[in-house]
């Protein structure tokens, strides 16, 4: 490994710890709002992406599309700046780690769709920047 990849590790690392960093979340569905408020509870500044612009808007107003959110609790985290939604997969590169929380559906025959896999590898390799963690969940 070279100094330079060494540094961005030990870099990245640092501002994990500190919390200093910004997390992009791909997908705000039934994984990926949950996570996102999770991490945002945990300190973290979250910016949340997803292809619907009403997922977005309803985020932006507090309101949660999943059960398992409750719309107190994402209004306190939005309120709070802690979490953003957007569509603009630009955005990406603002994220010193991103998460992929988009869905496998299986097909007819029983095999993953990993259509919104790549769909969502190509928005992040337009964004991509080196020191950049990508996590596909």
């Amino acid at each position: 490994m070279t100094d330079s990849r060494s540094q961005q590790i030990t870099s990245l690392l640092a501002s994990i710890d500190e919390k200093s960093i910004k997390v992009g979340v791909v997908g705000l569905g039934y994984v990926g709002l949950p996570l996102a408020v999770e991490m945002a509870s945990a300190g973290f500044r979250v910016l949340g992406f997803d292809v619907s612009a009403k997922v977005c808007a309803g985020i932006a107003r507090g309101s949660s599309h999943i059960k398992d959110v409750a719309d107190r609790r994402l209004n306190e985290l939005v309120s709070g700046g802690q979490i953003e939604a957007t569509t603009d997969m630009t955005r990406l590169a603002e994220c010193a780690a991103v998460s992929v929380c988009v869905p496998t559906p299986l097909g007819k025959t029983r095999d993953p769709d990993v259509s919104y896999v790549v769909a969502a590898t190509e928005a992040i390799a337009a964004a991509l920047r080196p020191g950049q963690l990508i996590i596909l969940e």
